[in-house]
């Protein structure tokens, strides 16, 4: 649960992205980032852990990110966040313990190139 203490530890300032369908004057269909809520919004933004694993040969370090939010509906995993100028890809979206009341986002780097381009 947040308690009026950890109010304070949401302090920084990030956007929920979405991918959504755009049609061009030529009937074209292409996906653009888009807003999902509209506004930023307060979040606390810390590093979660890191896991090694191998892959073809080689040593493979992925960071997750775990980023804490007040409760929303319609979070999940299709969308991204975007903190600066990093965007996250949303891995897991966990309500802890049901309550409604925060939202943590476990969250890796989206490289450039993954899925679509930014």
């Amino acid at each position: 649960m947040i308690n009026v203490d950890e109010v304070g530890m949401l302090d920084k300032r990030i956007r929920i992205l979405t991918y959504k369908d755009i049609t061009d004057a030529y009937g074209l269909t292409r996906q653009e980032l888009v807003d999902a809520i509209g506004n930023p919004i307060w979040a606390r933004v810390e590093p979660a852990r890191g896991r090694t694993y191998y892959e073809q040969y080689k040593d493979k370090v992925e960071l997750l990110t775990k980023v804490t939010i007040r409760y929303r509906p319609n979070i999940d995993e299709s969308m991204l966040v975007k903190y600066r100028d990093q965007v996250y890809r949303i891995m897991s979206v966990v309500d802890p313990y049901e309550a409604h009341v925060k939202l943590e986002l476990m969250c890796n780097k989206k490289e450039s190139g993954e899925d679509h381009d930014d």
